[in-house]
């Protein structure tokens, strides 16, 4: 399974400050993630690299978006974790950027069952070979913004990618560790204006949790629909009114999260 972000020296990094049980909980997670792909995940291995080898893209990238669902099955196992849509989540199948929010190293599997869609990353997922290998399988991107001609490559390879499927994009731009939605970066929400691609929103809740407790965890999901940048006049109109919407639901979805949590612990 793709693993974001890496479990060594990134995930120890990241994890520094935090609660130790919530590191080698994460820790835990990610390392089960070999002991999968040579087990219960095996099958879409293999498949994916026939598929691979006989040239069939689109069947390739299936497999292995099918196999990021064994993992995030896997987690939601070993944190005996409630895991609920509030709503129907119909992600466009293609030409869309999928805005989501990213809270902590626990939310990957859940994006990847949820969603199951490619993800248009940053160019730290090349530092672990194995997990770029997957990203790449799965059909996601690495999206290089270190230089003006770099971008322009990106930006370029995301429209042809953009004819087949739709990517999940992290707008802030970094784990947050916190149930808020920090401003969205310029990046993403000005390359969707300026290429009038529209934005599906999805917000996720009740991650924060795992950071206090490693099990009986309930994580919430509920889609906010398409939203169109030609209906706005600049970009940034757009990222205001991204920025505002997902600040306003997101309070809605926590309340609904922590009523369930609030059932699950009382049970």
């Amino acid at each position: 399974m793709a693993k974001i972000p890496v479990v060594d020296d990134l995930i120890k990094k990241n994890l520094h400050g935090l609660s130790v049980h919530y590191g080698r909980l994460v820790m835990k997670v990610y390392l089960r993630i070999t002991l999968l792909v040579f087990g219960k995940a095996s099958p879409y291995l293999i498949r994916g690299i026939y598929r691979s080898l006989t040239g069939n893209k689109e069947a390739r990238i299936q497999e292995f978006l099918e196999g990021t669902k064994i993992w995030a099955e896997d987690v939601l196992k070993i944190t005996k974790t409630k895991l609920i849509t509030f709503n129907e989540i119909n992600v466009p199948t293609k030409g869309h950027m999928i805005f989501l929010n990213h809270v902590n190293e626990m939310d990957f599997p859940y994006d990847c069952y949820v969603i199951r869609k490619p993800f248009l990353a940053n160019q730290v997922i090349k530092k672990a070979w194995f997990a770029y290998w997957w990203m790449v399988a799965m059909g996601s991107q690495v999206f290089d913004n270190s230089k003006a001609m770099s971008v322009a490559v990106s930006v370029k390879n995301l429209i042809e990618g953009l004819k087949t499927t739709s990517y999940i994009v992290y707008p802030e731009g970094k784990n947050t560790y916190s149930e808020e939605i920090i401003p969205l970066k310029k990046g993403m929400v000005k390359i969707a204006f300026d290429q009038k691609i529209p934005v599906f929103l999805v917000l996720k809740s009740g991650l924060t949790t795992y950071q206090e407790y490693q099990k009986g965890n309930v994580v919430g999901y509920l889609g906010l629909g398409s939203h169109d940048p030609n209906d706005f006049s600049s970009w940034e109109e757009f990222q205001t009114y991204l920025q505002n919407l997902m600040q306003s639901k997101k309070q809605e979805l926590d309340v609904l999260t922590e009523a369930e949590r609030t059932k699950v612990s009382t049970v």
